[in-house]
């Protein structure tokens, strides 16, 4: 029995031996568990850590403050990749290149920015030392398009005549005696039959031939260039662009001499390759021009001449565009000229890509857009085919220089055309007196094409103007006195009318008459 509880006690002793071993492995198996799960809770941790750093990185260095920029950036290119061309390229007695591309394997980063004007640049005031201030000037280089020589198009009769349009909004002086405005619909009934040159009626222009037809199509007029449209009615404005070159000008004499607008440039880059970094530089007669062109009441444009090789400086060179376009009435685009520097095409934007240039214009554009203004494009003929990419810069106003006295041969729809270098008007003596000069096919102050200007005049001789006024004294008789006799008298005056258009719409108010 004593042997038995003997036993009895090891078995004890054995089983809280085991027990208390088995309770120290438990106990280290849990410790190893805290510390895996501590080491899960530290790895979790640190990737929060991470991220939250990363998330700051992108914020900071992929899209930074749309407020502020450093104006000295060299980087051009999105934060996307782009598979970067090769050209191949193939150059005439200009130094032109015509670019054709191929696909490499190279990978080209662009660093997009939000495009904001940035309020704060500054800048400089011209000395009007070219050299000194790197300015190109009025000179152009030589290019295919502005030889004079350039164009497959028709050419353009001269009318030698160097009386300026009357000016719109003026009282009309009067056509005939026997010309006059309907009192039932839009039409104005004008006698033609003696009418040679310029003349207004109803306020539209129109330029009258020696044998009393009205010119259409493109036509050439004291030197300048105008568009008639197809009711024989001037669709275009006359137009000069100016700057420094172009000396202390009398505004009021250029508006009397039959100027519509006025594009003014608002500074320049310089185009030297000697510093990376190059300040733009304020034309030093900006605020004289935009003065005397507002006072005279002057439509105005704003462009500036640029050399950037940066999306920031182009950022920077459109704030610089929107600061004066504020403190002025704009009507006419703000332009971002392009062009090369010097006969060498050595400047320090002349060797741009075409992606590049087309980035940089679109970077230019994109902030003028974003401020409230209308952006637009300025380049010669060749330029646009050879050193841009026309089909992302269509959506802005393209504005094409191509001197040539036939009409223009351009392929690419346009709204502006600059014809020549060699222009003259009153009130400009600066640059020898030569002044670029423009036509426009868009009037950007009223907002219109102008293609129906003159769609309500009714052009016909004595005896049709008094067909036109006897059916009017008919609807007359019948508005005031409703019977058949005068309603039938009224139908049978219309029918008398030679021009459909008008029958009809006298006969339409006719029967709304008859129903009153």
């Amino acid at each position: 029995m004593e042997q038995d509880d003997k036993i009895f006690e090891n078995d004890n002793n054995i089983e809280s031996k085991q027990a208390n071993s088995n309770a120290d492995n438990i106990e280290i198996q849990n410790k190893k568990k805290l510390t895996k799960a501590q080491i899960i809770s530290l790895i979790t941790v640190l990737v929060v850590i991470i991220i939250s750093v990363a998330i700051l990185v992108a914020k900071f260095h992929i899209f930074p403050n749309k407020d502020k920029y450093e104006t000295n950036s060299t980087t051009v290119l999105n934060e996307v990749p782009v598979i970067a061309t090769e050209e191949l390229t193939e150059t005439n007695s200009y130094g032109e290149t015509s670019a054709t591309t191929e696909e490499n394997s190279k990978i080209i980063t662009e660093k997009h920015k939000p495009f904001v004007a940035d309020k704060n640049v500054k800048v400089n005031i011209a000395t009007g030392n070219s050299a000194k201030d790197e300015d190109k000037g009025p000179n152009k280089v030589p290019d295919s398009s502005l030889d004079g020589n350039d164009s497959s198009g028709p050419s353009i009769d001269d009318h030698h005549d160097d009386n300026k349009p009357p000016e719109e909004n003026k009282p009309d002086k009067p056509i005939t005696s026997d010309s006059f405005s309907s009192d039932y619909t839009k039409y104005y009934y004008a006698d033609i039959s003696n009418l040679i040159g310029w003349q207004q009626i109803d306020g539209v222009q129109f330029y009258f031939d020696d044998n009393h037809n009205p010119l259409k199509g493109i036509q050439k007029i004291g030197s300048r260039n105008y568009l008639f449209n197809e009711y024989g009615a001037n669709a275009s404005k006359v137009g000069i662009d100016v700057s420094y070159y172009n000396g202390d000008i009398d505004w009021q004499k250029v508006k009397n001499d039959g100027i519509d607008y006025a594009i003014i440039r608002v500074g320049f880059r310089g185009y030297g390759t000697k510093d990376p970094i190059k300040p733009a530089l304020i034309d030093k007669n900006l605020e004289k021009n935009l003065k005397g062109a507002s006072a005279a009441d002057m439509p105005i444009g704003l462009y500036f001449f640029s050399q950037a090789i940066t999306i920031d400086e182009a950022i920077e060179e459109a704030s610089l565009c929107i600061r004066y376009a504020k403190q002025y009435k704009i009507d006419y685009p703000i332009y971002f000229d392009t062009e090369f520097s010097n006969p060498q095409h050595d400047g320090r934007a002349d060797s741009l890509s075409k992606q590049e240039r087309t980035e940089i214009a679109t970077a230019f554009c994109e902030t003028v857009k974003n401020s409230g203004y209308t952006p637009g494009i300025y380049a010669s003929k060749s330029f646009y085919y050879n050193q841009l990419e026309y089909s992302k810069l269509s959506k802005y106003q393209i504005w094409m220089a191509h001197y040539t006295s036939n009409e223009t041969d351009f392929k690419h729809p346009f709204r502006m055309w600059q014809y020549s270098d060699k222009g003259s008007v009153d009130g400009i003596t600066g640059n020898g007196g030569k002044v670029d000069i423009n036509i426009s096919y868009y009037d950007y102050v009223k907002k219109t094409d102008m293609k129906n200007n003159g769609k309500y005049i009714v052009m016909t001789n004595k005896s049709g103007v008094i067909k036109y006024k006897e059916a009017e004294i008919a609807i007359s008789k019948f508005e005031k006195n409703k019977t058949d006799e005068y309603y039938d008298d009224a139908l049978k005056q219309i029918n008398e009318v030679e021009n459909k258009n008008v029958k009809d719409a006298l006969l339409n108010e006719l029967k709304k008459m008859k129903k009153v």
